[in-house]
């Protein structure tokens, strides 16, 4: 009697565990579905759901981090993240989300540690080596930084591969490969923001007329862009 009592506990436990499962992933579809539409709060509420009934999957944790993280939540992303990697130790995407996290948070140190690992377990993940650069770049460690871009780009060439790498060298006083890195980091896509407001910013004083023109291209492309105002008015000062 006492073992049919246990074997049909037993069954009826395994019945629920399938049950919540079942819940969690309509939960953790319907997050992703609200991420697809931008709407991040509401992907929050989905995958709090689906952690709440299986707590256990680190799939769950990185969704909701990523949602922090767009939200500009770094402290919960980031925290989404490590409780990822507790159940999924091996997993370099929530490694390169946890890298790319710390670098929001001025945490370049703890990025750079957790991107070398990522790159241990799989270098050739195009992904990992933007975000080193970042670190390595912020903590001032120019010459890697440079030689890790240059591994990126063999990887995967993208513009803003070419954009810290202007960075680095206008941070090293060579302003005419700074100004070159920028140029390329535009050539290879017009509408990107960033290497524009650092070209303008370069500019200012040589050519007024030019940054201008770069801050008005991204004001165009996006007029809330606070950081084109905020150059733009640099060399408002300045002529």
């Amino acid at each position: 009697m006492k073992k049919r009592v246990l074997l049909l506990a037993t069954i009826m436990s395994l019945v629920a565990v399938c049950a919540f499962g079942q819940i969690a992933r309509k939960s953790y579809k319907a997050g992703m579905e609200f991420v697809d539409n931008l709407k991040y709060d509401d992907a929050i509420v989905q995958f709090t759901s689906a952690i709440s009934l299986e707590p256990s999957n680190p799939d769950y944790y990185y969704a909701r981090g990523q949602a922090y993280e767009k939200l500009s939540k770094y402290t919960e992303a980031k925290a989404d993240y490590e409780k990822s990697l507790v159940f999924a130790p091996k997993n370099v995407d929530v490694m390169i989300g946890l890298g790319s996290v710390c670098n929001k948070m001025g945490n370049f140190e703890e990025s750079l540690k957790v991107l070398n690992h990522a790159a241990a377990l799989d270098n050739r993940n195009s992904k990992i080596y933007p975000e080193k650069v970042i670190a390595m770049t912020n903590l001032k460690m120019y010459d890697q930084a440079l030689q890790t871009s240059d591994t990126g780009i063999v990887i995967k060439d993208s513009p803003m591969d070419y954009y810290w790498r202007g960075i680095i060298y206008t941070r090293l006083n060579n302003n005419t490969l700074g100004e070159k890195e920028f140029r390329k980091s535009i050539s290879k896509d017009k509408k990107l923001a960033e290497p524009r407001i650092a070209l303008a910013d370069l500019l200012i004083s040589s050519n007024p007329v030019e940054a201008m023109e770069q801050c008005n291209e991204v004001i165009k492309n996006n007029d809330r862009n606070t950081d084109a105002y905020l150059e733009r008015s640099k060399i408002y000062k300045k002529t």
